[in-house]
């Protein structure tokens, strides 16, 4: 039994030995980041809702956070402005400020089997004229660092994280947590997903491994969306 054993092994580990290094290791690092973002869904406290993507951030918008007050809502990944407008016309506060990051043409790497381009806006950025909106064009690694100079910690901030990317989610978070504090949103697009969860999801373990991030689960939905509070 022992050497039957031995020889179906081996004999599938030939047949995967056949794989590109690359392939055969990536498919296993993806799986690997699947099932750990499954027990999290399964496992976390946060409302599981089925509304869709923009009625989320309608609820937010209107809801978990009073239309009255004063924020700072950050976007990054703005594409044609669709979650972004929500966050602006639901806010009545004057002193809001409302700014979106985004090259505008689209990713600048694949991200699985979204091919580099995809998401394009063509440059053209979103028609407002609302005083409180500004829009930081290029690659977030090169517009952020600067912009985290005129950030101040006391203003409540909202911040969406669209960017579906791994590497610009992770430098996100890393530029912004100094200046996180208790009752800041963070909201993920693309956190619990089937084939990227090496992307956001494994972003957001990195970045818990490197800084303390106290925060409570709010809403998580099957489609990829998730909410924290940070407390």
């Amino acid at each position: 039994m022992k050497n039957v054993f031995k020889s179906i092994f081996f004999s599938t580990y030939s047949i995967f030995s056949r794989l590109p290094t690359r392939a055969f290791s990536d498919f296993f690092v993806s799986l690997g980041y699947f099932i750990k973002s499954e027990a999290l869904y399964n496992n976390n406290n946060a409302e599981k809702s089925n509304l869709d993507r923009l009625d989320i951030h309608a609820t937010l918008a209107s809801k978990t956070i009073d239309p009255q007050s004063e924020i700072v809502f950050l976007e990054f990944g703005v594409f044609k402005g669709q979650i972004f407008n929500i966050w602006v016309e639901g806010n009545k506060n004057p002193n809001s400020k409302f700014v979106g990051f985004d090259t505008f043409t689209g990713l600048p790497e694949d991200w699985g089997s979204v091919k580099k381009g995809s998401f394009s806006a063509g440059g053209t950025l979103p028609n407002t004229d609302d005083p409180r909106v500004s829009f930081c064009v290029g690659l977030i690694q090169d517009t952020l660092p600067e912009f985290v100079k005129t950030l101040s910690r006391d203003t409540r901030k909202v911040i969406h994280i669209d960017v579906d990317l791994y590497n610009a989610t992770l430098i996100s978070l890393i530029y912004l947590h100094p200046f996180l504090k208790k009752g800041d949103l963070v909201i993920f697009d693309d956190f619990f997903t089937v084939t990227k969860a090496s992307h956001e999801f494994r972003a957001f373990l990195d970045y818990q491994e490197l800084f303390t991030v106290n925060h409570k689960p709010l809403i998580n939905v099957r489609n990829g969306h998730y909410a924290i509070e940070i407390v």
